[in-house]
């Protein structure tokens, strides 16, 4: 399997222990360094270093780390399976959604608390177990600490990371701070893409990305543009929040057909009517997906809620 700054294959190791090597190519220059250096540093700082801590805690164990003359190597245990592959059908799946949902909540608590933001939440960085269903989060590559603060309690990143549909939208600004709330973003984008059997935000640019969140969420309020989004480096892109909103259809795919431009304009109430979602769903997914950082949920609420 071959990913963006690493390739991961199935190794057998000892008694016929299956394993994942993941490994990052030293000819690929610095910036692939500083996604194995970012990696090693969280799954050091998690901890996760027995089976059961995996799953209690939902993190992949760490089993190992190597060096070679051309590449560095992480060692996990191997799964077959991850959550993309469970949703490649497109069609819905409100067993799955809430497996994950839960699971994965639970993941990213444990990991905020140790002060580490995952940063690039999506289905293909979470594996799951075929034979008991768990759930656990991996590639670390992007993840950055929330301990390690700037003068206003932030931490700032050196470079755009992030996958595009489950982006929060003050990273499609250009904002480079993350928090808690870049990662529960992207929890509910993703359980709210399993739930309904399609993505909410599936732009292919930025651009268009962001067209999708004004179609979907409407326009931001002018508090938040004003007190979150414009400190943004990117705020230019406030344009979208004029009164003209003649020119959004050039934001979409020429080869979109009329049906899903249709339905790709519906807002998100009325999707959830419409896909006759229960109405805690909509309150977590309605509460997770908002324009604002501050407004976001965290996670302990959510936990509450699924354990109420």
């Amino acid at each position: 399997m071959l990913g963006t700054f690493a390739s991961v294959e199935k190794r057998v190791i000892g008694q016929g222990t299956c394993v994942a090597y993941k490994t990052y190519s030293k000819a690929h220059g610095q910036l692939v360094f500083r996604h194995y250096r970012r990696e090693l540093w969280a799954l050091k700082e998690l901890a996760v270093v027995t089976k059961e801590d995996s799953v209690q805690s939902h993190i992949v164990q760490f089993m190992d780390h190597q060096e070679s003359a051309s590449s560095y190597h992480l060692i996990f245990p191997f799964y077959s399976e991850t959550l993309a592959m469970n949703m490649n059908n497109h069609s819905k799946n409100p067993q799955l959604a809430h497996c994950f949902l839960e699971q994965i909540s639970q993941g990213l608590y444990y990991m905020h608390q140790r002060d580490i933001i995952h940063c690039d939440l999506s289905p293909s960085n979470i594996l799951i177990d075929s034979r008991t269903g768990c759930m656990f989060i991996c590639d670390f590559g992007c993840a950055h600490s929330n301990a390690s603060l700037d003068q206003d309690g932030e931490f700032i990143a050196d470079e755009e990371i992030g996958t595009r549909y489950y982006k929060a939208p003050e990273h499609l600004f250009g904002s480079r701070v993350y928090t808690p709330a870049t990662d529960v973003w992207s929890l509910g984008a993703i359980f709210s893409e399993i739930l309904i059997g399609y993505p909410l935000f599936n732009g292919e640019s930025d651009i268009e990305q962001i067209g999708r969140f004004v179609f979907r969420l409407g326009k931001p309020s002018l508090q938040v543009q004003t007190e979150e989004l414009a400190n943004c480096p990117d705020a230019n892109k406030l344009i979208f929040f004029d009164d003209n909103d003649s020119d959004m259809e050039d934001y979409y795919s020429d080869d979109e057909s009329e049906s899903e431009f249709a339905n790709s304009r519906l807002p998100l109430a009325a999707i959830l009517e419409q896909e006759n979602v229960p109405q805690l769903d909509r309150d977590i997914i309605t509460n997770t997906l908002t324009w604002s950082i501050k407004e976001r949920w965290a996670l302990p609420r959510i936990n509450t809620l699924l354990h109420s």
